[in-house]
């Protein structure tokens, strides 16, 4: 790694540009004056001593009283658990600010919209990392089933949530079964080439616990041959949205034969769900 790097890399863990850059230059004097600190991190002097406090108040830099003031950096393995234990303080902090500012819209107008493919893979991560009864996860398009959301069925299964998947095409479940041996997987009869724009498809619907819902839409991208993907989200036990979805949900795990082969019972639609128990 060049100077330059390690300079770039402690500034992303917090350092300013001169905290840096006089961290690393003492790092390879092993110890100096203002004056040769100054030299070689190409920082003013008049800035060294006040730079170089801020280091001796992070751990960093040792002091020694001397005449001239003489500074000495702490080992690299020092430095690396202060720095460390600064940054996860920090996390900390701003973790406990903003759950106090946390608030969560629990009005009747909670659809929310998704601007892109990125966004509604985080949403849709989330829910599924949420998940602590049920997901049903419908993919019309076998791109979507993305190895890291695979990856988070598979740990959803494991901690005993039951998972339902719906695929467009025989291969796509051989996807789905050889990461979640388990799930239950189905190939789809939905018609997707029904009376819909010739420029949009559907794309994913998912309902996690019966109370959160990610659907989506695929639609030609501003590059050729490539697809954007946009959509909304839903998460209110009694919005409109997710009661709908419940009674179609009901419908589908009634009369959809999953690979599995195991039985999928019924349930009433306005059963509570475990994930909704207080």
């Amino acid at each position: 790694m060049s100077e330059a790097d390690a300079i770039e890399a402690l500034e992303e863990l917090g350092l300013r540009t001169y905290e840096a850059r006089c961290f690393v230059a003492l790092t390879q004097l092993s110890e100096g004056t203002a004056k040769e600190i100054s030299q070689v991190a190409d920082v003013p002097q008049s800035r060294v001593y006040d730079v170089v406090d801020q280091l001796h108040r992070l751990g960093l830099v040792d002091i020694q009283e001397s005449d001239p003031r003489r500074y000495a950096v702490v080992s690299v393995d020092v430095a690396r658990k202060r720095l460390r234990q600064e940054y996860r303080d920090h996390l900390e902090t701003a973790t406990t600010n903003l759950r106090e500012l946390e608030r969560r819209t629990t009005d009747d107008d909670g659809v929310w919209k998704v601007a892109g493919h990125q966004d509604l893979c985080n949403r849709t991560a989330a829910a599924v990392e949420d998940a602590t009864s049920e997901i049903y996860l419908l993919a019309a398009d076998a791109d979507l089933l993305e190895p890291a959301l695979l990856e988070r069925l598979a740990a959803a299964h494991d901690r005993g949530v039951a998972v339902f998947v719906e695929v467009p095409s025989t291969s796509a479940r051989g996807t789905v079964r050889e990461a979640v041996p388990t799930a239950r997987v189905s190939v789809t009869d939905f018609a997707f080439d029904s009376q819909g724009p010739a420029d949009r498809s559907l794309g994913r619907l998912l309902l996690v616990d019966r109370e959160t819902v990610v659907l989506s839409a695929l639609t030609e991208g501003i590059v050729p041959r490539e697809t954007a993907e946009t959509g909304i989200w839903a998460s209110e036990r009694g919005h409109g949205l997710i009661v709908w979805f419940r009674y179609v949900l009901e419908e589908r795990l009634a009369t959809v034969e999953f690979e599995t082969g195991d039985p999928v019972e019924p349930r009433d639609p306005n059963a509570e769900c475990t994930a909704c128990e207080e």
